[in-house]
């Protein structure tokens, strides 16, 4: 087996083995997406001769970790042919794909899993809590009326100076979320290929300049919030109002939010429905060039830390972290167990983006360490939920 970049004269594989492997066959705009992250991602093949018989995409995105944004390598359409799985084929491109996005400076991972086991497996950790909520008409919630500034429009019905403002207003607002995904000209224009018939709105505050925004589709009596974004509480009550202005043709609200937003806490009736899922995981590909990026807190007295990673053998050291979060590799023997923090590189990441915190890790990682350096560790780690709404 052959593990390579695929090249441009075998994309038609490609989309032959997306197709065959997921559940409907993309046709028109989404084909063209689909086409177009081919062309830009790292789009890995395995191959019996000439036939590619499993496949690996890797996104070319960006992602902020606690303010600071990285490149990130957004893990999609893994697939093979039935008659070729036991084969090792998928370990083998996954190998693959963490070295490409190594060397291509995507220090984390984030993919969307068929399998939690089996991505453990290769070092991604489950990293977000979402909250479904389903709010049925009773259950509206009221915010009063008033004239609120708002502007609409669709994909269909495009308004290009609005629709700029929303998209300069997103990235503003993620470079402030812990978790969140920067979108770039071409990830809005897949949000359109895949969803059409999305609506827009705008809110404005008391000075003309935008502070919200909602997309959103209604369809057989749903109203379907696909993005809420709001600076303030006079935003989110002004956008809320604005959705429960289509009481008349609507039954139900339905979204999802993070589980550690409170969601529903200030409506009347804050009793409905809502389900948590758990459907995406992140991984650090070069835990010391992440390190080095990553904004340290108060570090009083040096940290050391001894990684597991059988699959990125690169990442398995005794790593300390100084002064002003200098960052270097150790000798194995030059420090007592007990002020090391021994954790696998999914704890690892799943702490480092503040998913877990160091209580949370302590019993999962299978060593005690001493209480001032686990006290250390707590102050040197910022605490931020993450929270991620992106599906490659």
């Amino acid at each position: 087996m052959d593990i390579k970049l695929v090249p441009m004269e075998d994309y038609q594989q490609i989309h032959r083995l997306r197709d065959y492997s997921f559940p409907k066959k993309y046709e028109g705009a989404r084909r063209a997406d689909f086409h177009y992250w081919i062309e830009h991602s790292t789009t890995l093949g395995a191959y019996d001769k000439e036939k590619i018989v499993g496949q690996i995409l890797v996104l070319p995105l960006n992602m902020m970790v606690h303010g600071v944004q990285y490149k990130m390598g957004g893990l999609g359409f893994v697939a093979t042919y039935p008659e070729y799985r036991g084969r090792g084929v998928i370990k083998m491109l996954m190998k693959r794909a963490l070295k490409e996005m190594r060397q291509n400076g995507q220090w984390i991972s984030v993919l969307a899993p068929y399998s939690v086991s089996f991505y453990r497996y290769f070092g991604w950790e489950l990293f977000f809590d979402k909250l479904h909520y389903t709010i049925p008409i009773e259950a509206f919630p009221n915010f009063g009326r008033q004239s609120d500034n708002v502007k609409r429009f669709s994909f269909e019905w495009m308004n290009d100076e609005i629709f700029g403002e929303i998209r300069q207003f997103h990235n503003n607002h993620i470079l402030g979320c812990n978790g969140g995904m920067i979108r770039n000209k071409a990830w809005w224009q897949r949000i359109e290929r895949r969803e059409p018939e999305s609506h827009f709105i705008a809110y404005y505050n008391n000075e003309n300049k935008i502070a919200g925004y909602l997309r959103y589709e209604i369809k057989d009596l749903l109203f379907h919030i696909k993005d809420f974004y709001a600076e303030g509480i006079d935003a989110e009550q002004a956008i809320w109002r604005f959705i429960t202005s289509h009481k008349a043709s609507v039954e139900k609200i339905i979204g999802a939010t993070s589980v550690a937003s409170h969601f529903g806490f200030q409506f009347d009736q804050p009793q409905f429905k809502r389900e948590i899922t758990q459907d995406v995981m992140v991984r650090v590909v070069d835990a010391f060039e992440f390190m080095k990026c990553y904004p340290w807190g108060e570090i009083q007295q040096r940290l050391f830390i001894r990684l597991q990673d059988p699959i990125c053998p690169w990442n398995e050291h005794l790593f300390q972290i100084g002064s002003g979060g200098h960052v270097s590799i150790m000798d194995e023997d030059k420090v007592e167990d007990q002020y090391v923090l021994h954790l696998s590189i999914n704890l690892f990441s799943a702490m480092m983006v503040g998913y877990l915190s160091v209580k949370d890790v302590l019993p999962l990682s299978g060593k005690k360490i001493a209480e001032r350096t686990a006290l250390n560790w707590q102050k040197a780690l910022p605490v931020s939920f993450p929270a991620f709404f992106e599906y490659f």
